[in-house]
């Protein structure tokens, strides 16, 4: 699809707010601790903790973090992912792990992460809540915990 900073719109599609949920909510394949920032702006987001963590539904995968763009950027969803979602009604299916396994054999390989042990051909995964904050919410607390100025930043002292 090209550049992100290409991809922005001024609006998002009208079911936007549901799609972002259903990203919000996907099954978690790998999970990473680093705390990554908006790329276009350079901020902190909603997303920041984990922000390239891998999520699936059991065929897409994306990163934790798209989430992020598509509700603030409103980028564009890959049309048959969209239509995925939506004949779902929203709603992310049980991740089987018989029918996952060669996906996430084959995602790992992609990824050079050849270290990690195999997928459990025996589970399912049910979706658990929405585990981060929405962006309304995010914002909020950082107005609260982050008042405009100069926080935590001194005068500089001439020399």
């Amino acid at each position: 699809m090209g550049p992100l900073h290409a991809q922005v719109r001024a609006s998002g599609e009208p079911d936007e707010a549901k799609l972002v949920e259903y990203l919000d909510v996907g099954h978690r394949v790998t999970d990473f601790m680093e705390a990554g920032f908006d790329v276009l702006t350079g901020e902190a987001h909603r997303h920041t903790p984990g922000c390239s963590s891998l999520v699936t539904y059991g065929f897409w995968v994306w990163r934790a973090d798209f989430a992020h763009y598509l509700e603030a950027y409103h980028v564009p969803l890959p049309g048959t992912f969209a239509t995925r979602v939506r004949g779902l009604n929203y709603r992310m299916p049980p991740l089987v792990g018989a029918d996952f396994a060669p996906l996430y054999e084959e995602i790992l390989d992609g990824f050079g992460m050849s270290g990690a042990g195999p997928w459990d051909r025996e589970s399912v995964r049910s979706p658990w809540p929405r585990l981060v904050p929405t962006r309304a919410e995010f914002l909020a607390r950082a107005r609260r915990e982050r008042p405009a100025g100069r926080w935590g930043k001194s005068p500089r002292k001439l020399r």
